[in-house]
C-alpha cells in the first residue's frame, strides 16, 4: 500500500505531549514479547512461505513446491471468499468496502503463514480511511492482554532515501484508557534522524495520543496452540508443525525432478564416432574413451531404463497426506499430477468435515477482529471531528462452498414461515447486514398484509 500522502496526515490533531514519550531512542530497551525460540521459529515460518528451505544435500537441483503458499492461500480464500461485512455507518461502511475487504484475503493468508497480523486504521488529509497492517516480520509485540491481543507493539517501515536505508518506529502503547503513538526514525537502524528530514515523513508528528477503551490496533492471530514455546502467549504458523513434512514433501518432489534427467535415454559411444556428428546434443550423445579400432556397431551403446514415475508421484502424494492432517484439511485436498503439477480441490465434499471444521475455527478468530476494527474505525473518525453513526458491524461469512445456499434459505424461510424466527434475520444472513440495516430494507407491515403503502 503506498503511504507516501496517506500516512502523513495519520497524526494530525494529536496532542503533542514532548520528549516524555520519546522512550523509542534505545529499541534494546524494550522487552519484545517473542522470545529467542519464538523469533527463530518465526524465521523458519517465513523462509517455508518463501521457498527457502534447507537444502536436500543429496540433489543437485533441489526443486521445492510452493506449498506453504498454496495451502495458506487455499484456508485463506475459503475463510475470506464469500464474506460480506457492512459497517453501520454509510461512509466508513464504504472505506471499509474499497480498502479493507480487497486486502482481507492477502491478511488472512500471511496470519496463517507467520501466526498473527495487527491491524490500524488511519486517515488520509481527504477524510478517507485506510488500512494497514503488520505481520510476525515487520512487527515487534511487546504487551498482551488476557487474550492474548497485543496492547503494546513497534510497526517497523523501512525506505530508501539518496542511498541509504531508514527506518521508522511507530510504537503504540495502551494503558489506562488511552492509546499513545511515538513516531521516530533511523538511518541504517541506529542512527537516529529528524522525521523532518525524510520528505516521506515530513508531516509526521513525534507523538500523538487518542483517548479509547480498547486499542486502537487489532490483532488477527491463528487458534493454533503454541507448542514451539510453551511459556509464550504468541500464537504460532498453521504449518509450525510441519516444517518437517514440507522438507519431505520438496526432497521427494525434487527426487521426482531428478529422475528424468538421471534416466533420460543416452547413447554412449567412442569420441571418434561420436565427434564427426555436428549439431548433436551433448545431453543425448555422450563420449566416452575408446580404442577407436572397434567395430563402429561395437562403439555405441543405447542406455534407455525405466523411469519410476508412480513410484515418485505416489511418495509425493503420501507426504501430502500427512501434511493435510497436520493443517487440518480432507483427505485428497492436495495432490501431485504429472501433466497439471501441484493441484488443489476443486471443491469442498460436505461429507468429510475436517476443512470446513477448520475454516469455521478460522472465522471464528477472524469475526471479533472485524467486529473490534469497526470500533476502533468509528473511535479514531470521532477523534478527528466526524460525526458517524455507531452500531455492530453486519458479517456474514458465507458457506455454499460447503453446503448449497440455496438449501439454507429455503430453511430458513420455513423457520420463519413457522413463526420461530425474524424475518429481518433472513436478510442479515443474505445480505451479510446489520440487523438493523435489515429492518430497513423491509417493505412496510401494510404492504405486507396487502396495503397500498
Amino acid at each position: 500500500m503506498n503511504l507516501i500522502n496517506t500516512i502523513k496526515s495519520l497524526f494530525n490533531g494529536f496532542k503533542k505531549e514532548g520528549d516524555k514519550m520519546d522512550n523509542t531512542a534505545d529499541i534494546s530497551k524494550f522487552d519484545t514479547a517473542a522470545s529467542g525460540t519464538m523469533q527463530s521459529a518465526t524465521r523458519e515460518w517465513w523462509d517455508a512461505f518463501q521457498r527457502v528451505l534447507p537444502q536436500e544435500p543429496t540433489h543437485k537441483n533441489f526443486r521445492p513446491l510452493p506449498m506453504a503458499y498454496v495451502s495458506s492461500a487455499y484456508l485463506a480464500q475459503l475463510v475470506t471468499g464469500e464474506i460480506k461485512y457492512q459497517l453501520a455507518d454509510e461512509r466508513l461502511n464504504g472505506y471499509a468496502q474499497k480498502n479493507l475487504l480487497p486486502n482481507l484475503d492477502r491478511i488472512t493468508q500471511l496470519t496463517l503463514a507467520g501466526g498473527y497480523t495487527v491491524l490500524k486504521p488511519y486517515m488520509t488529509s481527504t477524510g478517507e480511511v485506510f488500512y494497514d497492517f503488520g505481520t510476525s516480520r515487520d512487527f515487534m509485540p511487546i504487551a498482551l492482554d488476557e487474550n492474548g491481543h497485543i496492547t503494546e507493539g513497534i510497526f517497523f517501515e523501512h525506505i530508501r532515501y539518496h542511498g541509504d536505508i531508514y527506518v521508522r518506529r511507530e510504537h503504540h502503547c495502551f494503558a489506562n484508557g488511552v492509546h499513545r503513538v511515538t513516531n521516530t526514525a533511523w538511518k541504517k537502524g541506529k542512527t537516529k534522524v529528524v522525521l523532518k528530514e525524510i520528505p516521506r515523513w515530513a508531516e509526521l508528528l513525534p507523538h500523538g495520543e487518542i483517548p479509547s477503551d480498547i486499542p486502537m490496533i487489532v490483532t488477527y492471530r491463528t487458534p493454533y496452540a503454541n507448542n514451539i514455546d510453551l511459556d509464550s502467549e504468541l500464537p504460532i504458523s498453521m504449518f509450525a508443525n510441519s516444517i518437517d513434512t514440507l522438507h519431505e514433501i520438496d526432497a521427494a518432489h525434487s527426487e521426482y525432478r531428478a529422475e528424468f534427467r538421471k534416466m533420460s535415454s543416452k547413447i554412449f559411444g567412442d569420441a571418434t564416432v561420436i565427434k564427426e556428428n555436428k549439431g548433436i546434443p551433448d545431453d543425448y550423445f555422450v563420449t566416452i574413451d575408446g580404442d577407436g579400432t572397434t567395430a563402429p556397431d561395437k562403439q555405441l551403446m543405447a542406455y534407455a531404463p525405466q523411469i519410476r514415475e508412480a513410484e515418485l508421484k505416489a511418495a509425493i502424494n503420501t507426504e501430502l497426506r500427512f501434511y493435510e492432517v497436520q493443517i487440518g484439511v480432507s483427505s485428497g485436498t492436495f495432490s501431485f499430477d504429472s501433466q497439471k503439477g501441484l493441484v488443489t480441490a476443486t471443491q469442498v465434499l460436505s461429507e468429510d468435515k475436517t476443512t470446513y471444521n477448520t475454516v469455521c475455527q478460522l472465522q471464528r478468530q477472524l469475526r471479533p477482529v472485524l467486529e473490534s476494527l469497526a470500533k476502533v474505525t468509528t473511535t479514531l473518525v470521532k477523534f478527528y471531528g466526524f460525526e458517524v453513526a455507531d452500531g455492530d458491524p453486519g458479517i456474514e461469512f458465507g458457506d455454499s462452498v460447503f453446503e448449497d445456499t440455496g438449501t439454507e434459505f429455503n430453511r430458513l424461510l420455513q423457520l420463519q414461515q413457522a413463526g420461530l424466527i425474524k424475518p429481518e434475520y433472513i436478510l442479515t444472513w443474505y445480505f451479510g447486514v446489520s440487523e438493523e440495516a435489515a429492518r430497513n430494507m423491509m417493505p412496510p407491515m401494510s404492504q405486507v398484509f396487502g396495503g397500498d403503502e
